[in-house]
């Protein structure tokens, strides 16, 4: 069981025709990832190795910049540019402001609210090139879990019981979405800091519904705010859970609440109430907090980075209009690639 790359791609042409007909044949492509700060990013890595992987003259790079228009000059004058950029990535703080920079946004990043991906197709009636904003984050997420060798005998007790997303951002989105639509969950935990993060979210679910279903909200889940130790003690523990939080000890007294909520479902002993957490933050460490203290409790622990090369994969197939022949393979070699760095990294802090 595993996500579909091939209906998002062919999704995508429903938007226009490919882009990449109209070029050349060795046309020298710029990929930028605009965001800020960027300093950490490990996504140059991770594509720059696909582009060599595939024989592609591709090029991905930084773009720090808080500034969204930096990013629509680079598409503008690549046009009069020997390398051109018809694709990119965007990253925070730019995940929601940039969706109306471009010409038109896939379904699913509409219904999640942020794009982190922008590619090309042609119109097919005026032939010009338009932008489209879309969001893989929500695969990557679904792939962290749906790839994992025990997932298959796992999934049936993961559907039954509710699942748990910590924290109000983007990530949070996606996470919700990823859990309901890819993973079949029908009850969803939202733990923050903030309540009014979590209330954003949930309107915007119960707001932005699916174009063609009838279900509460376009999560299509159940979204239900814990915030207070009492009403945790009280519920079931969730099976997926979603660390979508920086790794740093609580200080306010919303994220202390939230810190001991998290813990109170997470160190239950009985045998059966663990399962799976996919711990979105790896910088500037992979092994967070949250990570040894779920281990130590006989969770499964995936760490973020699996998460971050499946919707790199993603947004390489979307802009390169091209599968790989073993995605599996790819990845996997993606996973130590990335370790390495991460080593080599913190060796040298």
């Amino acid at each position: 069981m595993a996500y579909n790359f091939s209906a998002t791609l062919q999704e995508s042409f429903k938007y226009g025709s490919s882009a990449l007909k109209t070029i050349p044949d060795g046309t020298r492509f710029s990929i930028p990832l605009l965001g800020y700060p960027l300093h950490f990013s490990l996504a140059p890595l991770v594509h720059n190795f696909m582009f060599e992987k595939k024989s592609l003259p591709w090029r991905y790079h930084l773009l720090e910049s808080s500034d969204p228009n930096d990013l629509l000059d680079i598409f503008s004058s690549s046009q009069s540019s020997d390398e051109k950029t018809i694709a990119a990535a965007v990253t925070m703080p730019h995940k929601v402001n940039f969706m109306s920079l471009v010409d038109d946004v896939m379904r699913e990043a509409r219904e999640i609210g942020a794009i982190n991906t922008v590619f090309t197709r042609v119109d097919r009636q005026t032939g010009k090139n338009r932008l489209l904003g879309t969001n893989t984050d929500y695969i990557g997420i679904g792939q962290a879990f749906l790839t994992l060798p025990s997932f298959i005998e796992q999934h049936t007790a993961g559907k039954r019981r509710p699942a748990m997303v910590i924290g109000g951002g983007g990530a949070a989105r996606s996470a919700i979405y990823a859990l309901h639509h890819l993973l079949g969950v029908e009850e969803i935990y939202i733990v923050n800091r903030l309540e009014s993060e979590i209330n954003e979210i949930q309107t915007w679910f119960a707001t932005n519904k699916p174009e063609t279903s009838s279900k509460v909200n376009a999560s299509g889940a159940k979204l239900r705010a814990i915030l207070s130790l009492g009403e945790a003690k009280v519920l079931p523990t969730p099976f997926y859970v979603v660390g979508a939080v920086p790794d740093f000890p609580p200080q306010t007294d919303g994220e202390k609440t939230a810190h001991v909520v998290v813990q109170e479902f997470m160190k239950r002993s009985d045998p059966g109430e663990q399962g799976i957490l996919l711990e979105m933050c790896y910088h500037p460490k992979v092994r967070t907090s949250l990570c040894e203290f779920a281990e130590k409790r006989g969770w499964k622990v995936v760490p973020g980075t699996v998460a971050m090369i499946w919707q790199g994969i993603a947004q390489h197939i979307l802009w390169t209009e091209n599968e790989f022949q073993d995605v599996r393979t790819i990845a996997q070699q993606l996973g130590e690639i990335v370790e390495d760095e991460i080593v080599k990294r913190n060796s040298t802090t």
